[in-house]
């Protein structure tokens, strides 16, 4: 978390015992930069992401691991304006939960690999590598992706090792992508923030200034947010791209219990009629995270997790 200093390693973590306060929700939270190896498509890459908690940590501390969207990084679930709000990491610490937000395979701070191999079996398998990095630690382990992070956790829960499964911005029913894959998208090597990159080529990214009609509805953020969003704006690979779309994304859905939340106003992937949904965030588009509704989002989660976690 932005706002929060950072811990030393996991494994220290793990020796916590917390401080005296009056509730885990009161305690501050600890947070450690994570580096994770994982074999992919034959080549050793890293992933990076942040462990989170509040007080005491155990092995019967239930874990999230956090997966964004296209376009996004880890900062989608640790929103730093106003992160009270917005921030879910914030909110599932406050919870009980434990968070591991992921800077995805080719996102953020993790390896940037071929961008034409890094489709969503690729991320599924480095998640999945992840996941039995840290079984041995952890009684329960939860994957919540957004969007494309959202296609990536259901290949990550069909290779085993979770016990639920989360996933926001993408239908239950059908890869919705039709809209996504007509997105505002262009080389990342041609955009301001990209240009230079030595990795960009092959990457995409929004164009400047498309990034309100892309992912929110009119009357569902504020407004402040956008240019947040503009500085925080990520990538996403080639490979990615291509594999949204009716029939073009091979789709199976997990065997541990799996949500699937919609914005209410979510045309990026829906359009409109019933999309396949377990739950429709009401006031919200496709990034239910930087939308007014997130609160209502997240307070769901926990309802869901409860009840279907143990």
């Amino acid at each position: 978390m932005k706002f929060i200093a950072k811990a030393a390693l996991l494994t220290t973590l793990l020796s916590l015992t917390g401080i005296t306060t009056a509730t885990a929700a009161e305690r501050p939270s600890r947070c450690a930069e994570q580096r994770f190896a994982v074999q992919v498509n034959g080549e050793r890459q890293t992933i990076a992401g942040e462990f989170c908690v509040r007080g005491k940590l155990t092995p019967r501390t239930p874990l999230q691991i956090l997966l964004h969207g296209g376009t996004y990084d880890r900062d989608y679930w640790d929103w730093p304006y106003q992160p009270r709000r917005y921030s879910y990491v914030d909110s599932a610490t406050r919870a009980g939960y434990a968070t591991l937000n992921l800077d995805r395979l080719g996102y953020g701070r993790s390896s940037r690999p071929d961008p034409e191999t890094l489709d969503f079996e690729a991320g599924g398998e480095a998640v999945h590598q992840v996941v039995r990095q840290l079984r041995p630690r952890f009684r329960t382990i939860v994957l919540n992706g957004h969007s494309m992070g959202g296609l990536v956790a259901e290949r990550a829960a069909g290779r085993g090792g979770v016990d639920a499964v989360i996933v926001s911005g993408i239908p239950r029913d059908r890869p919705g992508a039709r809209a996504e894959a007509a997105s505002p998208f262009h080389p990342a090597e041609l955009d301001p923030k990209f240009a230079g990159k030595p990795w960009a080529r092959g990457y995409f990214t929004t164009v400047p200034g498309t990034r309100a009609r892309t992912f929110h509805h009119p009357g569902t953020y504020d407004p402040a947010i956008i240019p947040v969003e503009e500085a925080l704006k990520d990538t996403l690979a080639s490979a990615e791209l291509r594999s949204v779309g009716p029939g073009a994304a091979n789709r199976s859905a997990p065997k541990v219990p799996t949500a699937y939340v919609l914005g209410e106003h979510d045309t990026l992937v829906c359009g409109s009629g019933d999309c396949g949904a377990d739950e429709i965030v009401r006031g919200s588009g496709h990034s239910i995270n930087t939308s007014l509704a997130a609160q209502a989002f997240y307070r769901w989660t926990f309802t869901w997790l409860a009840r279907n976690t143990g």
